[in-house]
């Protein structure tokens, strides 16, 4: 394991925070409006809004949090393969949330949070330690 300066963790970890705030408010924004405005099911709301943040999630990840102008190569393949994994840990999270939760607008959004919540934890991780590792 890379010995870890407390400090830069400490920003990383903070801009990560910011960064996941504008993703979180656009990808709930997406799937909130999906989900309870239309009635879509909440799983294809959730994967649209989920889309929406990656795209968002990207650029913010490269340039802000790690602030890597020129990434190592295979970053994007690596960023790709950590938002399909993400996503299929949220997907089961929120589907045995989803059987936990009572069926109605209240347990639908904290079902929604419990995904959310997932994959935040698993894309830091993983970014930090695969995607975006410092050079060696």
């Amino acid at each position: 394991m890379p010995n870890l300066d407390l400090k830069r963790e400490a920003g990383l970890l903070a801009r990560f925070g910011g960064a996941g705030v504008l993703n979180t408010a656009l990808g709930l924004s997406v799937i909130l409006a999906l989900d309870l405005g239309l009635g879509l099911d909440r799983r294809l709301a959730n994967a649209l809004g989920y889309v929406a943040g990656a795209a968002l999630g990207l650029v913010l990840q490269k340039r802000f949090v790690f602030r890597q102008a020129n990434p190592a190569r295979g970053a994007n393949l690596r960023y790709l393969l950590v938002m399909l994994l993400a996503f299929g840990l949220n997907q089961l999270a929120l589907t045995a949330a989803g059987v936990a939760l009572p069926d109605d607008r209240l347990g639908r959004a904290a079902a929604q949070l419990v995904g959310m919540t997932t994959y935040t934890a698993s894309q830091f991780l993983l970014f930090r330690f695969w995607v975006f590792r410092p050079a060696a």
